[in-house]
C-alpha cells in the first residue's frame, strides 16, 4: 500500500475508534444507570475502570514492542478493530444480565463491591482493546528510515492521530445524543458501528486474502441486518424482556423507548400501569383516589389560585385533578416528547381528555429553559416541581413538591 493511502487509512481508523469509543461509553453508562437504578456511583467507576483498561492496553503495547505482531502493527490492528463490535454487544447483553447473575433482588440496590466488580470487567473488552489499538496505529506510521527527518515526521504523525482520535470523539458524541440513541436505538447503532470499522478494516487491507474478505462480508452483513431490517426491532425486544424481567419481574412490560433522557419504559399490572425509568417505577396511573386527594391539598395551600406552573407529573393525572378547581390556565412543562408519546396511548381516557382542555398548556423542553425565559411577575400563583425520577439512588420517594407565591 502507497504510504499516503496508509497515513489516511490509519487516520480514518483513529477518527472512527474515537467516535467508537464515545459511543462504546455512553451505551454501557446507560445500560449500567438502569441495572444500578440510578447509581451516581456507578459512572465514577465506570470512568475509572475505562480509563485504567486503555491505561493497560498502551502499557502492553509497551512491553510488547519487540514483539512480532506489534513490529508489524497491520494485521494486528486489523483483527482488533473486527472484534470491536463482537465485543460491546457481550458487553451490553452482559450488563443487561447482571442483577442474575449476581443474584441481586429487584427489591435492592447492587452491593457497592458488586458494582465495582461488575463495571470492572464490563469495561475491560473495548477498553483494552481501545489501549492497544492507538499505539498500534503509532506504530503503523513510523517510517521506515530512521534518523532525524524519521523522528520529525514520526511526532508530526502521532500529533495528528491525537486530533483525529479528538475530533472522532467529538463527532461520536453528537452524533449519539442528536441521532443514534434517538432515532436509531441499541442495536441499530450497533449495525451502524459494525458497517464503520468494517469499511475501516477494508481501507486498512487493499489486498486482502480470501479469509479476511469473508470475514469482512460476514461482519458486513449482519451490520446490514441489524442496521436496515426488523431484526434490530426483535432482538431489542428480546433484550428488554431480559433486562426488564431482572429489574421488575412482577410487571407486564408493554412498550420501551431509548431517549437522550434516559431509559423509559411502560409496565403493567392488572389495571394498573406503571412508568419505569431508568430501572425504576416513577409515577403509577391510574390512581384515582390518591390524585383527587393530593389535588386538593395542594389547591387549598394557595386558595382562589388562577395560574398553575407544573413541571412534569403528567401520568399521574395531577394536572386532570387540578383543572376540576377554578383555575384559569395550567402550563405543564415535560422535559422528554418520546416518552410521552409512548405514553399517551395508555393514559386514562379522563387524562387524554384533559389534553385537549383550552385551559391546559403542555411544552415540551427543559423545565430549567422554561423559567428562565418566563418574565419577571409572570403571575402564577402556584408553581408544582413534580420529579418523575426518585430524587437520589437512595431515596424511596417517587416525586417532589414545592410551592412558590407569585413566580
Amino acid at each position: 500500500m502507497p504510504r499516503h493511502a496508509l497515513r489516511s487509512a490509519v487516520f480514518l481508523a483513529i477518527l472512527v475508534l474515537g467516535a467508537y469509543s464515545q459511543i462504546v461509553q455512553a451505551l454501557l453508562i446507560r445500560e449500567s444507570l438502569v441495572v444500578f437504578y440510578g447509581n451516581e456511583v456507578s459512572l465514577g467507576a465506570f470512568y475509572g475502570s475505562w480509563l485504567l483498561w486503555i491505561t493497560l492496553g498502551s502499557l502492553a503495547m509497551a512491553h510488547w514492542r519487540d514483539r512480532r505482531w506489534v513490529q508489524q502493527p497491520l494485521p494486528t490492528l486489523r483483527v482488533l478493530i473486527l472484534l470491536l463490535p463482537l465485543l460491546l454487544a457481550v458487553q451490553i447483553v452482559g450488563l443487561r444480565g447482571v442483577r442474575w447473575l449476581l443474584d441481586v433482588s429487584p427489591t435492592q440496590f447492587v452491593p457497592l463491591g458488586q458494582l465495582f466488580l461488575s463495571l470492572f470487567l464490563a469495561t475491560l473488552p473495548s477498553g483494552l482493546v481501545i489501549g492497544l489499538a492507538f499505539p498500534l496505529a503509532c506504530k503503523a506510521l513510523q517510517p521506515a528510515e530512521g534518523g532525524e527527518a524519521g523522528n520529525r515526521e514520526t511526532v508530526k504523525a502521532v500529533s495528528w492521530l491525537y486530533i483525529m482520535d479528538a475530533s472522532g470523539a467529538l463527532l461520536g458524541g453528537v452524533l449519539f445524543t442528536f441521532v443514534l440513541i434517538q432515532w436509531f436505538g441499541v442495536w441499530r447503532t450497533i449495525g451502524l458501528v459494525t458497517l464503520l470499522l468494517v469499511t475501516v478494516v477494508w481501507l486498512l487491507a487493499r489486498e486482502q486474502r480470501r479469509g479476511l474478505r469473508l470475514l469482512l462480508g460476514t461482519l458486513a452483513i449482519a451490520g446490514l441486518l441489524l442496521l436496515a431490517t426488523p431484526l434490530a426491532n426483535r432482538v431489542d425486544r428480546a433484550m428488554e424482556k431480559l433486562r426488564f424481567a431482572t429489574l421488575q419481574p412482577g410487571l407486564e412490560l408493554i412498550d420501551a423507548v431509548e431517549t437522550r433522557y434516559g431509559h423509559r419504559a411502560l409496565a403493567r399490572l392488572g389495571d394498573q400501569y406503571s412508568l419505569v425509568v431508568d430501572g425504576q417505577i416513577a409515577a403509577s396511573f391510574p390512581l384515582p383516589r390518591q390524585t383527587a386527594q393530593e389535588a386538593a391539598y395542594l389547591y387549598s395551600q394557595t386558595r382562589g389560585a388562577k395560574r398553575v406552573l407544573m413541571f412534569g407529573g403528567l401520568a399521574s393525572g395531577l394536572a386532570t385533578e387540578l383543572l376540576r378547581y377554578p383555575v384559569e390556565r395550567i402550563d405543564l412543562v415535560e422535559q422528554d416528547r418520546r416518552a410521552f408519546e409512548m405514553l399517551k396511548p395508555w393514559l386514562p381516557e379522563k387524562t387524554r381528555k384533559s389534553l385537549q382542555d383550552p385551559r391546559f398548556h403542555l411544552h415540551f423542553q427543559d423545565g430549567r429553559r422554561f423559567a428562565n425565559r418566563l418574565k419577571a411577575g409572570a403571575g402564577y400563583d402556584l408553581v408544582l416541581v413534580l420529579d418523575d425520577v426518585p430524587t437520589s439512588a437512595y431515596s424511596n420517594r417517587y416525586f417532589t413538591l414545592e410551592f412558590y407565591r407569585n413566580l
